[in-house]
């Protein structure tokens, strides 16, 4: 069991792995992207797979600059905000709290993610462990964003039991899990929006303790999207996911 620790130790200890996440990166060749730092221990813990370098940067150079600046992943784009959306509706209840972090945390150009992804994720699997290990509550549960992850996690025995979610890359079948479900889509789309959406996000955005450019730069982009058929597909498979869970 592991002991309790104080804000400071935990806190302490978060920056102290992130030292060491952020050298592996730049020790890859990539940029290193912080998550939202987690303030305790939490109750659902989700693996993603590597922070992407579309969208939200030009280039590396870029990329840097907007870290610096205090960019954090998981904050941009519309389909991870349906990941975030779904997790706090869907999910938690009263004070349970989820941390969402990447298998590998170097961002890079979506077509060259997977080369070589097994052997860079079997380089950050021992730092994975240790997030887990710090983040995670003894009784937490674990989710697996797409195959990829939980093909990788398996391949490492991860110790833990681990549910699989659909990733929420446009590339992935949205329409699968919804073929069986038709009614309760349709009655499901009526009950949510695009404003919806937006308010979780700054939500979000506020919790991160992001600077005011970076605020404005993650709304900008949020507010020229739109709530599609195919991204409330993507949020009633999490609803249907998680509601298994619970």
């Amino acid at each position: 069991m592991a002991l309790k620790m104080t804000d400071d130790t935990f806190q302490n200890r978060y920056h102290e792995l992130e030292v060491r996440m952020k050298a592996l990166a730049e020790q890859d060749g990539d940029v290193y992207v912080p998550n939202p730092e987690p303030v305790e221990r939490v109750d659902y813990l989700f693996i993603c797979m590597e922070p992407s370098l579309g969208g939200w940067a030009r280039d590396k150079t870029d990329a840097v600059k907007k870290v610096e600046l205090g960019f954090r992943n998981f904050l941009n784009g519309y389909d991870p905000m349906i990941l975030h959306y779904s997790i706090r509706r869907f999910l938690c209840k009263g004070s349970q709290r989820y941390h969402i972090t990447d298998f590998s945390k170097g961002a890079m150009l979506v077509e060259l993610a997977g080369v070589a992804r097994k052997a860079r994720y079997q380089r950050w699997y021992p730092l994975l462990k240790d997030e887990v290990e710090l983040i995670a509550k003894d009784d937490a549960k674990y989710f697996a964003v797409g195959r990829n992850v939980e093909n990788h996690l398996s391949v490492t025995q991860f110790p833990r039991k681990v549910t699989r979610l659909l990733h929420y890359s446009p590339r992935a079948d949205r329409k699968a899990s919804i073929r069986e479900h038709e009614e309760a889509f349709n009655e499901f789309v009526k009950t949510v929006s695009h404003d919806d959406v937006l308010s979780v996000a700054r939500e979000i955005v506020e919790e991160s303790l992001v600077p005011e450019e970076i605020r404005k730069f993650v709304f900008t982009t949020l507010e020229k999207r739109t709530l599609t058929n195919s991204r409330l597909q993507l949020m009633f498979n999490y609803k249907m996911a998680f509601e298994a869970i619970a």
